[in-house]
């Protein structure tokens, strides 16, 4: 096996059959797999946990309070 297959690990999900066809439609629209795009999704979704972990981590080492407006516009580089 190569190295790079031993440093992932394999899982199985069950889908409805109706979310498997968005899935599979969504995929197409990108030219990727359907594993291709859940593995993106995951990515994306671990990203963003990490931010909102860091965004509550720089309020905490702040010590004071913050609006959230001001919070996503200084720590997320959201704006609006």
């Amino acid at each position: 096996m190569s190295p790079v297959k031993d440093s992932y690990k394999r899982t199985t999900i069950s889908l409805r059959p109706e979310e498997y066809e968005v899935l599979r439609f969504l995929a197409f629209k990108r030219k990727t797999s359907v594993a291709g795009l859940v593995k993106k999704m995951i990515q994306e979704l671990l990203e963003d946990e990490e931010d909102i972990r860091d965004g509550l981590k720089a309020l905490e080492d702040k010590g004071d309070t913050m609006d959230w407006e001001t919070f996503k516009r200084q720590y997320l580089g959201i704006q609006g």
